[in-house]
């Protein structure tokens, strides 16, 4: 409900009336938008935001409750309520405004109250301060690790916490790509994706260490993981080199090395031939013919192209893979 103020106010023997228009507070909540993948976005209280003079951060939902209405979401959140009213293109409008009496001079409102209150964004450090933190819902979740914040892909369902960084499940995106995308990222985080190698290595080359979990499915519904502790990924310098760590369990077995980055623009591999090139897929190669694993490989259901040797052999295709990682907490 709005509350409004009125002042009556002396200037040079006339009554002025000053107005402040009704002000309504609007708080701004998280939730999951299932239209959009689940991506943890800020949903806008029901009623016009034009009206909002006033805004609060709210708490957070696991899920998005039944509405009458359907909710408004928004993933920038604004400084204050002008801002928000500048995001929805509402029209510019004044909060005060004076009588319609002629005032002899300005009337001074520096006492008036103000509504104005700046908001920090939502940021988590990573996906496990994220969880710690009451976000249980999977999703995409902006974390700064780092220093530098950027958006990413949480698993917080069993053994939650991981950021995830591949995934594929259906083909939608194309692999074989080069080393710049492999560097920066590319995809879609609501769907296939490789998060991007300079992020692995800001992430990875800070303390305390990270453990690295491999998800293969095979096209006959197989299932398998492999764990490693104490997984890392050098600097551009070393392009990318994997430090595979140690093989912890699985029924997947061990299928990485610990090998320098290769796309078919950048051959780093331990071959004479290009084997990004020839097997397709920015991937941590050794030599073509024997590499135990390329999880980056061309998807496919007809011919080898994403591949496990220790598991499934070097002639089976795999339907979806998943890399995710979290810091170690035991074992490392």
């Amino acid at each position: 409900m709005g509350v409004g103020w009125m002042w009556n106010v002396i200037v040079a023997g006339c009554f002025v009336t000053v107005t402040l228009v009704s002000a309504r507070l609007c708080v701004l909540g998280t939730e999951p938008d299932e239209s959009f993948g689940g991506k943890v976005r800020f949903v806008l209280p029901p009623g016009d935001p034009c009206s909002c003079t006033e805004l609060m951060l709210g708490g957070h939902n696991s899920y998005a409750p039944p509405r009458k209405d359907k909710p408004v979401y928004i993933d920038n959140l604004p400084m204050d309520a002008d801002g928000l009213r500048r995001s929805q293109g509402c029209p510019e409008k004044s909060t005060r405004r004076e009588s319609t009496q002629t005032p002899t001079s300005k009337v001074e409102t520096t006492d008036l109250p103000t509504t104005r209150e700046t908001l920090a964004p939502v940021v988590y450090k990573d996906c496990q301060d994220a969880l710690e933190k009451g976000q249980t819902t999977s999703g995409v979740y902006t974390i700064e690790p780092y220093g530098v914040n950027f958006d990413a892909y949480c698993d917080m369902a069993t053994e939650g916490g991981y950021i995830v960084i591949q995934k594929r499940f259906d083909g939608s995106v194309d692999f074989n790509r080069n080393w710049a995308d492999y560097k920066t990222g590319f995809g879609d985080l609501n769907g296939e994706f490789w998060l991007g190698n300079e992020k692995l290595h800001q992430i990875t080359s800070q303390d305390p260490k990270y453990e690295l979990l491999v998800n293969l499915t095979a096209f006959d519904g197989s299932v398998a993981q492999a764990r490693y502790s104490d997984f890392s990924v050098k600097g551009k310098e070393a392009k990318y080199e994997i430090n595979a760590g140690s093989f912890v369990t699985g029924r997947a077995d061990n299928g990485l090395e610990s090998k320098k980055f290769s796309t078919s623009d950048s051959d780093n591999d331990d071959d004479e031939k290009n084997c990004a090139g020839l097997l397709s897929g920015g991937w941590w190669f050794s030599k073509c013919s024997t590499a135990p694993s390329n999880l980056n490989g061309v998807y496919s259901d007809t011919h080898v192209g994403i591949y496990w040797s220790p598991w499934k052999g070097s002639d089976v295709s795999l339907k979806a893979t998943e890399m995710k990682i979290k810091i170690c907490l035991e074992g490392c």
